[in-house]
């Protein structure tokens, strides 16, 4: 018996390869001839797959396009599309050590500095936090207990523990926390702090030379014996980043208003929440990730709020407008309000004075008459500084040469997408093709077919008319010397096989940059009507006509015209698989019925030669 086999270069046109046993009786290799009338029948099948990958390609090569135009577009804009990126300004500080200027492309005429008064600085307040007759806490000193220690603030406390001699130094500046420490490793290993109140645990401790030692921490001694518990130990302790809210006095939760200035010059309203569960670390977290531009910080007893930005502004620069607890608002308990609303602090405003006019702003960064000016420090009127700027040709030159070397890059991929050669004689290979051949002959076979998908196509040729045309086109509103590319010196190339790139006479353009820098510059900038924003015109047109052909990475095939085709092709590529399915089991049936016969006519064949 002989099974059907898979044709010797592993692609077979057989949809029932290995289930079919033929043969038996004619001896015929019937799988070939199968093969060969499917592979027949496939053909039709097989260009509706190849037309359908051409497909793909191309519509992947007008998507390559349309990533060229989009990246095209954002560049023109982002580097030659605004006047503060194309213009250059050089800029001359007569003192450098009191003043860094830049001059923006705006910068024009002299400035004369002539005084700084006074430098902006940020509102800030600090305060010193204390609980108010709280629980001891374990970052609590001795010293806020009564120790003052018999020698500089250090002392010594002897006892028994357990039938054992110990011994313990300590000084008035450790926290209970330490103390607690010392105890456990002096034997008394179950000590903790909690709820106020100091435990032992199950030791049993004799004093001998530690009684005021003991009775400062609470605890009551009958006879010589030390109770296990000490009582609760409340007072006005120093607060640590572990106080709670409430050890401050505030009861519940509750929302305050901060209005603080921003770098803006405005003032911005954010609402913090609280709880009176909240420690003072958690609370300035809350601050200071709170979006109202404050910065809060708390170190020794002490807590500081301070404005991110510099600046005086009527009210403050660090306001509360309202706290939901009212007159026991958290403002208040911290101690930076008297009230539950108000000023809590308000920051310096730089004061100067520009070419005879004192002046005032928020930051000591400040924009006049296109020069953005940062004071480094106070100076009197005696040594004014002067500020001067000139055009940088050279600078926008070399920006000019930059939009040339942008351009003549887009120019040139799409106009070698239009000439790029065609292979006719490379069409798309089908999946039998593809079976017979390595990888790298696979590779250099699509490299040909995959050539020239856009060549003369309507759509790329129109869009390079559109985007050359706007060398030529003026552009209103502009001195009629400077109002069109070709008249500052950027032309397109006379040779007709360049397909017109750009070139520049540079004489011609510094000349039009040095006489009228900022004609040149709005040639370019003007909204609407300039260089940039015809250039990104024509480029958004030839996108928008792409992406209703070829759509674009994230469309579905039935939302572009190309899909559409795609979806027309699957849907006849299916109906041929069914079919072709059909026709082969037709072919089974017919060859099977042949060998029935075959094996009739020998059985009869065999009857008459045994009469």
């Amino acid at each position: 018996m002989a099974s059907v086999n898979s044709s010797s270069n592993g692609f077979s046109y057989l949809s029932s390869t290995g289930n079919k046993f033929t043969g038996l009786v004619s001896g015929m290799d019937t799988e070939s001839m199968v093969e060969k009338l499917m592979k027949a029948q496939s053909a039709q099948m097989e260009k509706l797959q190849q037309q359908r990958q051409k497909y793909q390609w191309q519509r992947d090569a007008y998507r390559d396009v349309n990533t060229k135009l989009s990246t095209f577009r954002q560049n023109i804009f982002d580097k030659y599309g605004l006047q503060n990126s194309l213009s250059s300004k050089s800029v001359s500080v007569s003192d450098n050590t009191k003043l860094s200027v830049t001059a923006g492309p705006g910068a024009s005429g002299t400035l004369s500095i002539q005084g700084v008064s006074q430098l902006a600085t940020s509102a800030t307040k600090n305060v010193g936090l204390k609980t108010s007759n709280t629980q001891i806490q374990a970052h609590n000193t001795l010293e806020e207990l009564g120790f003052t220690g018999s020698v500089d603030g250090k002392g010594v406390a002897e006892f028994e523990v357990d039938g054992e001699i110990q011994k313990i130094e300590y000084s008035k500046t450790d926290t209970v926390e330490q103390l607690i420490g010392k105890l456990k490793d002096a034997g008394i290993k179950d000590a903790k702090l909690e709820n106020g109140q100091i435990s032992l645990g199950t030791a049993s401790v004799e004093v001998k030379s530690a009684t005021a030692f003991f009775n400062k921490l609470g605890f009551t001694i009958s006879g010589s014996t030390v109770s296990s518990t000490s009582k609760e130990i409340k007072g006005d302790f120093k607060v640590g980043n572990a106080t709670t809210l409430s050890q401050l006095g505030l009861t519940g939760e509750g929302k305050v208003t901060l209005n603080v200035l921003q770098a803006d010059g405005k003032m911005k309203k954010i609402e913090v929440a609280y709880d009176s569960k909240d420690t003072i670390e958690s609370f300035t977290k809350r601050l200071n990730s709170s979006g109202a531009g404050v910065t809060a910080l708390f170190s020794n007893g002490q807590m500081s709020l301070t404005a991110n930005s510099t600046g005086s502004v009527s009210g403050g620069a660090i306001q509360v407008s309202n706290d939901t607890n009212g007159v026991d608002g958290i403002f208040q308990k911290l101690g930076f309000l008297t009230g539950a609303k108000g000023e809590i602090a308000d920051g310096n405003n730089a004061k100067y004075k520009v070419n005879g006019l004192e002046m005032e702003s928020t930051s000591n960064t400040f924009t006049v008459s296109g020069y953005s000016v940062t004071i480094k420090d106070k100076f009197d009127a005696t040594t004014p500084v002067t500020v001067t700027s000139t055009t940088d040709v050279d600078a926008m030159v070399d920006k000019l040469k930059e939009f040339v070397k942008t351009y003549n890059d887009l120019i040139t991929s799409l106009n070698d997408k239009v000439t790029e050669k065609k292979y006719a004689a490379y069409p798309p290979l089908t999946d039998a093709e593809k079976a017979g051949m390595s990888e790298d002959q696979i590779k250099k076979w699509e490299e040909k077919a995959m050539s020239g998908l856009l060549r003369s196509d309507s759509i790329v040729r129109s869009t390079v008319s559109d985007i050359r045309a706007v060398v030529y086109n003026t552009t209103p509103g502009i001195d009629e010397k400077y109002n069109s590319l070709f008249k500052i010196g950027i032309t397109t190339t006379s040779s007709y096989n360049d397909g017109g790139k750009l070139e520049i006479d540079e004489d011609k353009l510094r000349a039009a940059l040095t006489s009228d820098p900022d004609s040149v510059t709005k040639l370019f900038t003007q909204t609407d009507t300039g260089v940039v924003a015809q250039m990104r015109d024509a480029s958004k047109k030839a996108i928008d006509t792409i992406e209703k052909k070829a759509g674009k990475e994230s469309a579905v095939d039935n939302q572009y015209s190309m899909g559409k085709q795609l979806i027309s092709l699957d849907s006849k590529i299916e109906d041929w698989k069914s079919r072709l399915k059909t026709i082969e089991e037709r072919y089974w049936k017919q060859f099977g019925a042949m060998e029935n016969a075959i094996q009739k006519a020998n059985s009869q064949s065999s009857y008459f030669a045994n009469m």
